[in-house]
């Protein structure tokens, strides 16, 4: 990506280098720190590689145990999504309004650099890891800002007392929302998954909205997507109130070292917008195409947006959670399609009827594999 002059320099001035390979990381963080916290951070990173329970807490506790170590690792995972964040705080200055709070700021990266750019609006940065608000108040020492507040408080229980003309929330859903998320399905009928994912995240957005001047917005980069999350986010801040931006809403793809991934970017406002519902198809749709084969996210899509009539489901359910679903329905313009959606991997295809059998033959070898005294199949259309 292309980021703002003002932006590469900030990066360069905090110390937020682009890191290219997992060796270079442990060595680099090595030598900003010290042996023993390259080793901790190593353990912590391969254990969640190989799988161990994700202690989201304990990672930001290790992370924040200095300012140049949160730093570091800050440039290896999301160095690539804070250089379009500054991007984004640039081209909409006019969104921030005269004063900013900033949920769960971690050590203020994106925070520090807003009150930077902008001397004349003031800022309030918000996170639960008292080492982290440490981090953040050392950096914003560091370069003399003088319009930037910082303050240790569970963002469950933030009362500040006052509104602000813009709340933004910049990679913290995941984090923040952790435990009210634990067990919901990643796959299933879309409109019950994503109802859940809106209640899971009702109580953060009713935070933001309480510290929201009448005429305020807010601003979220999340790692909820369109594979699942981002549609009930966007329907939680409905719910509390707040309309949607269709012509801001997007995706957005940033680079880190373990390659690249996905981000949504929600504008909200208490003033005028639209539903989620109506939004989340017209960002989705603007890339899309009726009769092409997609994967990802805009698979989903196309089988909800594209579909003539009923859709014939089947979920592979093993305990209580949905680990495979298939689908089979007819698009708008007559073409059947056919959906292939895991964990890992969200397909589907158009074909026509001649490659009808070809299908089946695939969905049932699929279903196959499933044994009944281990996993549970249901069938159902919507």
């Amino acid at each position: 990506m292309i980021a703002y002059e003002q932006v590469e320099q900030y990066m360069k001035e905090v110390g937020l280098k682009y890191i290219k390979t997992p060796n270079d990381f442990i060595a680099g963080l090595a030598i900003k720190t010290d042996k023993k916290y390259a080793q901790d951070m190593a353990y912590e990173l391969n254990s969640r590689g190989e799988g161990a329970p994700v202690d989201n807490a304990q990672f930001y506790e290790l992370k924040n145990r200095s300012l140049d170590g949160s730093i570091y690792v800050s440039a290896a995972f999301d160095g690539g999504v804070f250089r379009h964040i500054g991007n984004l705080v640039i081209d909409d200055a006019d969104v921030l309004g005269d004063s900013v709070l900033d949920m769960c700021c971690d050590c203020g990266i994106v925070t520090c650099f807003m009150a930077k750019q902008f001397p004349d609006k003031s800022f309030v940065g918000v996170d639960i890891n008292e080492k982290a608000i440490e981090n953040a108040k050392e950096l914003a020492g560091r370069f003399g800002l003088n319009n930037v507040e910082f303050i240790c408080c569970d963002a469950y229980e933030l009362d500040l007392g006052r509104t602000f003309s813009c709340v933004t929330s910049f990679r913290s859903l995941l984090d923040v929302c952790e435990m009210q998320t634990q067990g919901l399905n990643f796959l299933g009928y879309r409109p019950d998954r994503e109802e859940n994912y809106k209640n899971a995240f009702m109580d953060f957005a009713k935070i933001i909205t309480k510290h929201l001047d009448d005429n305020g917005s807010v601003i979220s980069v999340e790692r909820y997507t369109s594979e699942y999350g981002w549609l009930g986010w966007m329907m939680a801040l409905n719910e509390c109130g707040l309309m949607l931006n269709g012509d801001k809403c997007k995706e957005m793809m940033a680079q880190d070292i373990s390659g690249t991934k996905s981000y949504s970017v929600t504008y909200a406002s208490k003033t005028e917008g639209s539903e989620a519902l109506e939004v989340f198809n017209a960002v989705m749709s603007r890339k899309f195409k009726s009769g092409t084969g997609y994967d990802g996210g805009m698979a989903e899509f196309a089988l909800y947006y594209d579909s003539e009539g009923e859709i014939e489901f089947t979920d592979v359910i093993k305990g209580k959670r949905t680990i495979h679903q298939y689908a089979f329905a007819t698009s708008k313009n007559g073409k059947r399609m056919y959906f292939d959606c895991s964990k890992d991997s969200r397909k589907i295809k158009y074909y026509n009827e001649k490659k009808e059998q070809k299908m089946l033959d695939d969905y049932e070898g699929k279903i196959k594999l499933y044994d009944a005294e281990t996993f549970e199949i249901v069938k159902y259309k919507k």
